[in-house]
């Protein structure tokens, strides 16, 4: 039971920073949920709901989605996902979970560092395959796709913008990926007893976040993610240096 609420609280949170700031759930929820089950599971748990998730962005912001930007980011990420979920299953518990840290640490340093990668819409192109290929093998591809966008012409849209065309990318992404999961045998009882007690944490992060994203203080709600995001990454780091 302890561990069922500890989820719950981890998925509410990650759910809240998702809406508000446009990615980030697995990037928060992933390290405490390696923590608390097994690395697969909890890349599993946090990518499967992360569809239903991205999914009502991109039917909320349909309106303001970049469609050239759009289809770009989804045939790339699409294309990455094959290798993620290979690696999800060939890769041993421990290794994933060193893949784990070192994604985590990779896309805390991209957010707090503002990364900006060159090459415009070829940089995209190439961040969005990585980030698909994320995704589907540590269900963390927010920062990766953000930093590819940052030194393009789609870091000058709009933020709502942004999120909507970020968004139509992150559920193409998850929805491939939780067709792999099918297939793949990882949608085990115990994974969907997670996924179904963690739905009602989705609803409630997404009341908030959507309040957070109306009134937010872009700069103070930044600096309250990378403290998230340094906390995880400590706790995931140290689980693999003592493991």
């Amino acid at each position: 039971m302890s561990v069922l609420i500890c989820v719950f609280v981890v998925l509410t949170v990650a759910a809240m920073v998702r809406i508000a700031a446009g990615f980030g759930f697995a990037l928060v929820a992933v390290p405490p949920l390696a923590l608390l089950l097994d690395p697969v599971s909890a890349v599993v748990v946090a990518a499967t709901l992360a569809v239903p998730l991205n999914l009502w962005v991109m039917a909320r912001d349909r309106a303001h989605v970049d469609r050239r930007g759009a289809s770009l980011l989804v045939v790339c990420t699409l294309a990455g996902v094959p290798f993620g979920l290979w690696a999800l299953n060939v890769l041993s518990e421990s290794t994933l979970l060193t893949l784990i840290a070192a994604s985590v640490v990779a896309g805390t340093l991209l957010v707090w560092r503002r990364v900006r990668v060159p090459g415009g819409m070829v940089a995209v192109a190439g961040m969005s395959a990585l980030s698909g290929a994320s995704f589907a093998a540590t269900a963390i591809d927010g920062p990766i796709l953000v930093a590819g966008l940052q030194g393009s012409r789609l870091a000058d849209l709009a933020p709502r913008v942004q999120r909507a065309t970020l968004a139509v990318a992150f559920s193409a992404t998850s929805v491939a990926t939780l067709v792999g999961f099918v297939f793949g045998g990882q949608l085990t009882p115990e994974v969907g007893g997670l996924v179904l007690s963690g739905a009602p944490a989705l609803l409630i992060g997404t009341f908030i976040g959507e309040r957070l994203f109306r009134r937010l203080d872009a700069e103070l709600f930044r600096r309250t993610i990378l403290v998230l995001l340094l906390v995880s990454s400590v706790s995931v780091v140290t689980r693999v240096v003592t493991a």
